[in-house]
């Protein structure tokens, strides 16, 4: 791997790394460009921009980091001399008919950051910045305040802000060539589901359906993160990537290099940070709805699961517990609520979390408006706090300790947090361009356009460090509607927003999460089913409204909700996909989510719905031990079949299927039973499948062996999603069944199925399920091997401090059949001829 920094500074000043940059990480290699003097001219008129380069030149100055972590100094002339690996080239143009001309810089023309190297690099074509003017909104005289009811909650408006000046910043405009067989990937989570961004514009802008992250990877081996916290615009035509940052002092940008794409992916934590580890139990299930309404409501939901024998880890309590007019207070209504301290001590002896929902606007009338409002932490909606100001996030916490916390909260639910989300209203959704434009307005009225995309990144920082210091034990779990790079350090998971209830909608979500990884985020989920399940008559319910505009978003396809079998099918499907999720959330409005909501025991839906979050649980140690490969080695769970086979052309096609772990995973997209209506249909349980090539996969289900490179029709119906698992896998499974077994310990056995056909390894792992002793070595981490030719199983020495496990039972699946056995370890080296 190899990482460069490039710096293009209007002023001649470099400055220091942005807040999602590691403090303590230092690039490879380090370029700094600039303009003397100011020479270039960026024309607006009717005929669009032109650039315009008049007179000075291009100065670079490229430090190369040795390995001792001394810098070394050399020009570099602007006439192509490579310096360290790297070429400037100077760019140049010419201005015809001028109708506007606002002085601006070109930093640098052509810039080849991989010369003399064995990777490849995009080549940056140019650099150009334009100065702009730095506003926010000011109230004035007394606020006239109004309150708006929304369907994403109450909003405060005051409607006598007026604009003031701020600050200077400058709009930059990178420009890079790539090759033309490049697929390109990342950029975070959107709405439409795009697999490769070549040929297309993305908006990059925090909303409630969308996760921008300033990062995009080639299957080249080379990735772009750009280091600016403002929103941008990315576009490629023609083997040119465009991306138009909003508002920088400087346009830098790490280039990472790498031999593989989960290389790159790696690079990008270590320049944005590790990824902690979530406590154990956030690895199992967990259930919610919109909404729970009661304290009674939620130990009777504990209650059910206990009966019926159906592991779930957490509860969740939704919005709206606090008291009539007191909007966003984080404080329990004490009618509905009267011992929150009581519920959460019955959910702990359950072995049950509880997360709560909290928001980032309180509204005049709660205790935690008029806080915000004498300690002068309020945005000029006199409603959002300043997550940007440490006192103010302070603040906040204390707010969310006060009852929530000290009442044995578990985790927090951190919605809406991008802050503002002016288009999630209206009847027709707008273009991309409309929505991004009042958008960028309405972030920009009250944060400094400079950061408009962190809000959320620096609220779930406020979260997390108060915690570690209120309970340094005790892990932080943070599910947060947005967020940004490096928040992946701060224990946060994202998830995709309100999204509808359709097949299609499915279908994109897969990818999105996909891309959500991609960009170096770990933990990413949905809500299973989706959150709008209905559409006209479901909005009129939820609103009371007799006539009205019904918003575009609120577009499921099912209004009976779980009386319609067409939903309970695909509610079956997407949690069958959400069962191969870094983590498995049910939840969403217009109908109940509980598995006893789709039917009873026996029944289809209800029985495959418990099959499959027993599932969960019985790969729980696998996926726990991927958790810890993601913190110790920065690796990947959930990815595109890209990074693993990116040589294969069917690999970019099958956009539908992506590999969790060592798993194949294959989401089924369309409906086989039941239409809306609960119309029957007639289509063949089937759907294709991809099995890559250079690897034998066995069928999970039935344990057949099936050569790769192939595309096969495999049996799919409701009760079943195909699944493969590769050859040389070797997963720790735990097979109680227990309805709590997520909360026990592993104890001092391990169950391990293995599937021979190929050389593998994998390393199990165990700790005590919370608390930040691993990072100073308190668990067991037992590498395993597998050695297809010699049939023999190799234990490693046992690392760590906590307690390994004795007895190793495990299962060999071949191509033929299947044998058991047990194994002693006493923590030394061990091999075993199965």
């Amino acid at each position: 791997m190899r990482i460069i920094r490039v710096v293009c500074t209007p002023d001649g000043i470099c400055r220091e790394p942005g807040d999602i940059i590691e403090k303590d990480f230092t690039p490879d290699e380090c370029v700094v460009l600039t303009a003397e003097p100011k020479e270039h001219y960026v024309t607006q008129g009717a005929g669009g921009v032109r650039e315009d380069t008049v007179a000075g030149g291009v100065t670079a100055d490229v430090r190369a980091v040795n390995a001792g972590g001394s810098t070394v100094v050399g020009g570099a002339a602007a006439d192509g001399d490579a310096v360290s690996g790297s070429t400037v080239v100077p760019g140049n143009g010419a201005a015809e008919n001028d109708e506007r001309k606002v002085q601006g810089r070109r930093i640098a023309g052509r810039l080849e950051t991989g010369a003399g190297t064995e990777y490849a690099f995009p080549v940056q074509e140019a650099c150009v910045m334009t100065p702009k003017k730095i506003t926010r909104y000011a109230i004035e005289g007394k606020a006239r305040v109004a309150v708006k009811k929304t369907v994403d909650g109450e909003r405060t408006v005051v409607e006598n802000a007026r604009e003031i000046p701020v600050g200077e910043a400058w709009e930059g405009k990178l420009t890079f060539s790539i090759g033309e067989k490049e697929h390109i990937l990342g950029l975070g989570q959107h709405e439409d589901g795009v697999a490769n961004y070549r040929g297309c514009r993305q908006y990059l802008y925090q909303n409630n359906m969308q996760i921008p992250m300033p990062v995009f990877l080639s299957t080249a081996g080379w990735a772009i993160l750009l280091d600016a916290d403002c929103l941008m615009i990315y576009e490629e035509r023609d083997n040119r990537i465009t991306v138009t940052l909003d508002a920088v002092e400087q346009v830098a940008y790490y280039v990472i290099q790498g031999d593989t794409m989960a290389e790159l992916v790696a690079g990008i934590r270590k320049i944005t940070g590790k990824a902690a580890m979530l406590p154990k139990w956030a690895y199992g299930y967990i259930q919610s709805r919109e909404r729970y309404c009661t304290q009674e409501e939620i130990r009777e939901v504990a209650e059910e699961f206990g009966k019926r024998k159906i592991p779930v880890s957490c509860l969740v309590q939704d919005w709206q517990y606090w008291g009539e007019g007191k909007w966003g207070d984080k404080h329990p209504d004490k009618v509905r609520y009267p011992d929150l301290k009581a519920l959460t001590n019955t959910l702990h002896d359950r072995g049950i979390s509880l997360m709560v929902s909290v928001w980032p606007n309180m509204n005049k009338g709660g205790q935690d408006n008029q806080e915000m409002m004498e300690a002068g932490k309020l945005y000029a909606n006199l409603s959002t706090y300043d997550a940007f100001d440490e006192e103010a996030r302070e603040l906040y916490w204390k707010q969310c300790e006060s009852e929530f916390f000290s009442g044995g909260t578990d985790a927090w639910w951190c919605d809406s947090t991008e802050p503002f989300t002016p288009d999630w209203n209206g009847a027709q959704k707008r273009t991309d361009r409309e929505r991004y434009q009042i958008s960028a307005a309405e972030l920009t009225r009250y944060m400094d356009a400079r950061k408009a995309n962190v809000y959320a990144l620096y609220h779930a920082k406020g979260i997390h460090d108060n915690q570690r210091k209120a309970a340094p034990e005790t892990r932080v779990v943070n599910l947060t509607r947005s967020g940004y790079l490096s928040s992946q350090k701060y224990g946060t998971i994202l998830w995709s927003g309100d999204i509808a209830a359709t097949w299609d909608v499915l279908k994109r979500q897969i990818v999105e999460g996909l891309q959500m990884a991609a960009s170096g985020i770990p933990y990413w989920n949905l809500d299973i089913g989706a959150f709008f399940v209905g559409n006209l008559e479901s909005w009129k319910r939820w609103s009371s409204a007799k006539e009205g505009t019904q918003p575009w978003f609120w577009h499921g396809d099912f209004e009976e909700g779980v009386k319609d079998k067409g939903y309970c099918e695909l509610y079956v499907r997407w949690l069958q996909y959400g069962t191969f999720l870094p983590v498995m959330r049910s939840h969403g409005t217009d109908t109940p989510r509980e598995p006893w909501q789709f039917g009873e025991e026996g029944g289809l839906y209800y029985d495959t719905i418990v099959r499959y979050i027993r599932l969960r649980y019985y790969l729980l140690p696998y996926f726990y031990s991927l958790a810890y490969q993601v913190w110790r080695e920065d690796a990947m769970t959930m990815r595109s079949l890209l990074f693993d086979y990116r040589e294969e052309e069917k690999a970019a096609e099958a956009e539908d299927e992506f590999l969790f772990g060592d798993f194949l995973v294959c989401p089924v997209t369309f409906p086989m039973e039941y239409g809306p209506g609960s119309v029957p249909l007639s289509e063949e349980k089937k759907r294709p499948v991809y099995l890559p090539a250079g690897d034998g996969w066995y069928d999970y289900e039935t344990k057949e062996y099936l050569v790769g490179g192939r595309e096969i029709s495999a049996a799919a119906p409701v009760e079943r999603m195909p699944l493969y698992v590769k050859a040389g896998s070797i997963l720790p499974v735990d097979s109680r069944e227990t309805a709590d077994l997520y909360h026990e310990q592993q104890g001092e056995e391990v169950e391990l199925e293995i599937y021979a056909g190929k050389d593998g390894s994998f390393t199990c792992y165990l700790d005590s399920g919370n608390g930040y002793g691993y990072q100073q070595g308190e668990y067991a981490a037992v590498g395993l091997q597998w050695k297809e030719e010699s049939r023999e199983l190799t234990l490693g020495a046992a690392e760590g401090e906590y307690a390994y496990p004795v007895r190793w039972k495990y299962t060999l699946y071949t191509e033929t059949g299947s044998s058991s056995g047990e194994l002693a370890y006493a923590g030394q080296e061990l091999t075993a001829k199965l």
